[in-house]
């Protein structure tokens, strides 16, 4: 069903990547958005990711929260008062029991999301109508979420190219910590060692290196809230990759062969998860 006028508050990566494949497949017909970086908002209006500005006491006829994931609450109750009960409401943050915790109550027209899509890019400028295609898109609905709010988002998601996923936030937030937020950390505290080691490592870097830590090229903002929103499952999940890391030296030194055979396996399953 094509609805009129989507209002996205973020105007961002996600934010304008999401205003874009709305309109191309005609999910939306128009497009209005607010950001609290004056720079991004204009943006995104001179390239035309969004139509116009989104001015409290506009109406729109759903609602995309694409802001920082400790700012998604306060977004929510934000728009929750401006928009009817009729309104979907849904985000795009990649941590969901954070978000929710804040409220008092959760809106029923309220419908948790994460893409499973990014780039170390960042900005309006760097929006890609393409962005979902071939990707999943995880919905966490909290108990009282509309089943016809599921419905409709659920829709827009798979015309954007999306596939979805029904799942549980607390399931959801412990996964995308080993496949998502902890990859992340460690890029990044890949390339902190080797900036703290001078252009001498610079010099010896190469694509390996390039490949591996092109994450951490991200946007700072977004990441420090994941960081801080999904801390206590980025801790678990660190000491289990550390003793993982262990179990692989210790082979290195008293069974190299079995290591062999285990770098084989994991060289195997990581060709298969991307049909490489």
């Amino acid at each position: 069903m094509l609805v009129k006028t989507l209002g996205i508050v973020g105007c961002g990566l996600i934010g304008g990547s999401l205003a874009l494949a709305a309109k191309k497949y005609d999910c939306f017909q128009r497009i209005v958005g607010r950001d609290l970086d004056s720079e991004a908002l204009g943006t995104a209006l001179d390239l035309g990711i969004i139509d116009a500005v989104w001015q409290e006491g506009d109406r729109v006829d759903a609602a995309c929260l694409a802001v920082p994931t400790q700012y998604i609450a306060g977004s929510l109750e934000q728009v929750a008062l401006e928009v009817a009960d009729s309104v979907p409401i849904f985000d795009v943050g990649s941590v969901k029991i954070s978000a929710t915790a804040m409220l008092e109550s959760i809106p029923a027209n309220f419908v948790p999301c994460h893409p499973i899509a990014g780039s170390h890019k960042r900005g309006p400028s760097a929006a890609d109508a393409e962005l979902f295609q071939g990707n999943s898109c995880v919905i966490c609905p909290a108990t009282n979420t509309s089943e016809t709010m599921i419905e409709m988002v659920s829709d827009w998601w798979r015309r954007m190219g999306a596939s979805v996923i029904l799942m549980n936030a607390l399931t959801h937030d412990d996964i995308v910590s080993r496949t998502s937020h902890l990859p992340h950390l460690l890029a990044c505290a890949a390339v902190e060692l080797v900036r703290n080691q001078g252009e001498s490592a610079n010099s010896l870097a190469g694509s390996g290196f390039r490949d591996f830590s092109r994450i951490a090229a991200g946007d700072d903002t977004v990441w420090r809230h994941i960081f801080v929103d999904n801390l206590t499952n980025l801790r678990i999940g660190f000491k289990k990759f550390s003793a993982q890391v262990e179990a692989m030296l210790e082979l290195a030194e008293e069974d190299p062969d079995a290591l062999e055979d285990l770098l084989r396996a994991i060289a195997q399953y990581r060709r298969s998860m991307y049909d490489e």
